[in-house]
């Protein structure tokens, strides 16, 4: 469902040249009233100008052109979803945002903006985002579908938002941008190709990986990882916060490693191995940078 979508134009000239165009404010009359705005925060003042525009009447001029933004939102749901059931989320740009609360059925949705100098070219690119959801007994999936961007477009922010009942085995992939993962009660998966992951919850496995970025995963105090589980950024760090009375054997590898635990086996500066308290899953944590394992704050 596409909700709203709008023209704003960037305030990059001088400021009499906007209040000239003035005149030219517009509604668009067939949506509603509650235009979204990037991540849910208004923009800061001297930034995005807070205004409807007629495009043909106001030119905001950057050199020879116009600097605009396309905005809008498109959501999806699964009401029939059951909390549980595992849930794959794929979105192949920008940062994902799932949030696991005391709530029934699964909502996804992407607010877009659209940055160019081609009224019909960005609108284009903003009407053909796409986002599908899908529910079953067995599973569920929400599945992103992106513009290429094209000449007369600068660049696309197309974030998106999951909101899932807080039992959840989820697995997310996002190609380019980070994730984050907060509040479920399950299982956790997230793989980052450019971006980082952190994810907090009461998580009885986690498998959290970054290409490039970092890795964080914070455990509460309630967690019990009951299989295995691993983190890995061969680019950049790893951060654990898990239950000091956490069973199972650890294995950190980086070139730095940090751990408060008490591990009975090896302890280096570059590699912890061993037992935690007493047998259990194996769990693996390796990085370029750091790795360091603490308790939950």
């Amino acid at each position: 469902m596409r909700i709203r979508h709008s023209f704003h134009a960037l305030a990059l000239a001088a400021p009499l040249a906007l209040a000239a165009a003035m005149p030219a404010i517009a509604q668009d009359d067939e949506e509603s009233d509650d235009r979204p705005s990037l991540g849910g925060e208004e923009p800061e003042r001297g930034g995005l100008l807070d205004i409807e525009i007629d495009i043909g009447d106001l030119a905001v001029t950057k050199g020879d052109q116009q600097s605009l933004s396309y905005e809008g939102q498109v959501q999806q749901s699964a009401p029939h979803y059951k909390p549980g059931t595992p849930v794959t989320i794929t979105h192949p740009r920008g940062n994902v945002s799932v949030r696991c609360t005391d709530s029934t059925g699964l909502q996804a949705r992407i607010q877009y903006v659209v940055y160019g100098n081609s009224e019909e070219t960005m609108k284009k690119v903003g009407d053909s985002v796409g986002l599908k959801t899908f529910a079953s007994t067995t599973n569920a999936t929400v599945t992103s579908n992106l513009p290429v961007p094209r000449a007369g477009v600068e660049r696309v922010d197309t974030p998106l938002v999951v909101n899932l009942p807080r039992n959840a085995k989820v697995t997310v992939t996002a190609n380019d941008g980070w994730i984050q993962i907060m509040g479920c009660t399950g299982t956790v998966k997230a793989v980052a190709r450019k971006g980082s992951v952190f994810a907090s919850g009461t998580y009885s496995a986690f498998d959290g990986s970054s290409s490039t970025g970092n890795v964080e995963i914070e455990l509460s105090n309630e967690s019990v990882i009951a299989s295995t589980s691993r983190a890995s950024a061969p680019l950049g760090d790893v951060v654990l916060r898990m239950p000091l009375t956490q069973k199972g054997t650890l294995t950190a590898t980086a070139s730095d490693v940090r751990v408060a635990h008490m591990v009975s086996g090896v302890n280096s500066p570059t590699r912890v191995q061993g037992t935690l308290v007493d047998k259990g899953p194996a769990i693996t944590l390796s990085a370029k940078g750091k790795v360091e394992v603490t308790a939950p704050k």
